[in-house]
């Protein structure tokens, strides 16, 4: 550890005097840390009172009691510092941080900015400017933390978040939400950071009225992942979300390091079905709720595998309840954006040169095997796997084949 001595103090610059105080602070070199603070100093952290190390306080002894007792309240897991800008006797630290709660073991991360004073070689003043509503929720023991949103050029997106380690991106297809990947989840949040989201006029999220496109999508999921500084992800797309998926690949490459597909298509919608999804489209939109409800069984039976419609009644039945809560609109202006205006991307897939898997189920009419095969034989690096009876929905059809080849695909074989 490099730390400045009494004799360098006066005399060093003050970013010098900061980023010997931040490898203090590092290490947990409370003395060292503290002997770099002004008598007076004063440490600002503004937000919730609850959140215990908010406050105002003044005086280095305050200030080290502060410093001992973070640990108590804050595991790091990241703690980057991007850039550091001196003016005068001001210093301005860029970076990010992601902590564990210990009050709720919620993993939290923000964009941060410390603005440090410094005087005659000691530092008088330090503020730090940070997410404080979503550290408020992040301590709150009653929050339902795993549910988080973000509003992306101008579209209310919400998430589920679960897990620590590489981040998963999950997208669903249309006439369903995030919960359809609840056991890839479960298995995959041991060893991942899960982010699963709600595409735009489905579950919690909500939609443009003015209509979207596929590629306004992967804009946006590009984005996020540069917003929320996720590094490159791995994106699981199914159906619709493997559309994007594709797109955010190829055209966002600092963004994904693997892909994972499952039932879906890079070729625009056949043209024979047009007419019917059209017919679809009216009733969903201005039909009465028996005749929407109808529609919605007919579609469920062209999703799901035979063992599915089996067996899995009362799932069927919850996620129609679902969709039937929906905005008639937003699940029509999906369906525009999904089928009529996705358009034909097979241009695309020979640039994504990233490792890929192709999952897709036996008995998927929607997306039938020859779509997947297609893909996986454009892609550089990517491997198919067929998943016996499984239908359009093979994350709901055959779950836990799902995770365990997703499992092979990402994790050595010592961990699975």
């Amino acid at each position: 550890m490099t730390l400045i001595n009494k004799q360098q103090t006066a005399a060093a610059k003050p970013t010098d005097v900061v980023k010997a105080y931040l490898e203090a602070f590092a290490c947990e070199a409370w003395d060292e840390a503290v002997a770099l603070l002004d008598k007076e100093v004063v440490w600002h952290v503004d937000g919730d009172v609850k959140v215990q190390t908010v406050g105002v306080l003044k005086g280095a002894e305050q200030v080290k009691t502060w410093l001992e007792r973070f640990p108590e309240h804050f595991t790091p897991l990241d703690f980057t510092l991007s850039e550091f800008i001196e003016q005068d006797n001001n210093v301005l630290v860029l970076g990010r941080f992601r902590h564990r709660i210990a009050l709720t073991g919620n993993s939290v991360g923000s964009d941060m900015i410390i603005h440090f004073q410094v005087m005659r070689g000691k530092i008088t003043r330090y503020q730090i400017f940070e997410d404080s509503a979503l550290l408020s929720r992040a301590f709150n023991p009653h929050d339902d933390w795993q549910q988080q949103q973000i509003k992306l050029n101008g579209r209310v997106y919400h998430y589920r978040e679960r897990g620590e380690g590489p981040t998963l991106f999950f997208a669903h297809g249309l006439f369903a939400d995030h919960t359809i990947f609840t056991e890839q989840v479960n298995r995959l949040s041991q060893h991942f950071r899960c982010i699963v989201i709600d595409m735009p006029g489905h579950g919690q999220s909500g939609y443009d009225p003015e209509g979207w496109t596929l590629d306004a999508i992967s804009q946006d999921f590009a984005l996020m992942i540069q917003a929320r500084s996720l590094g490159k992800v791995i994106f699981i797309g199914q159906s619709q979300g493997g559309m994007v998926g594709i797109r955010l690949a190829a055209r966002y490459p600092e963004c994904v390091s693997r892909l994972i597909l499952i039932g879906t298509s890079a070729r625009a919608e056949y043209p024979e079905r047009l007419a019917e999804w059209q017919t679809r489209r009216e009733i969903l939109s201005e039909g009465n709720a028996q005749d929407r409800e109808a529609v919605l069984r007919a579609m469920q039976a062209q999703i799901y595998g035979e063992q599915a419609l089996l067996t899995q009644a009362d799932f069927l039945s919850e996620e129609r309840g679902k969709l039937m809560a929906l905005p008639p609109v937003g699940l029509a202006l999906a369906i525009d954006a999904a089928v009529f205006t996705r358009g034909d991307i097979r241009a695309l897939l020979p640039s994504v040169a990233i490792p890929a898997l192709i999952l897709c189920g036996e008995e998927d009419r929607a997306t039938p095997v020859a779509l997947s095969q297609e893909i996986a034989e454009a892609l550089p690096f990517a491997s198919l796997v067929i998943i016996a009876g499984a239908g359009h929905h093979p994350v709901v059809d055959a779950a836990r084949e799902v995770a365990e080849a997703i499992e092979r695909f990402l994790l050595p074989e010592g961990d699975v």
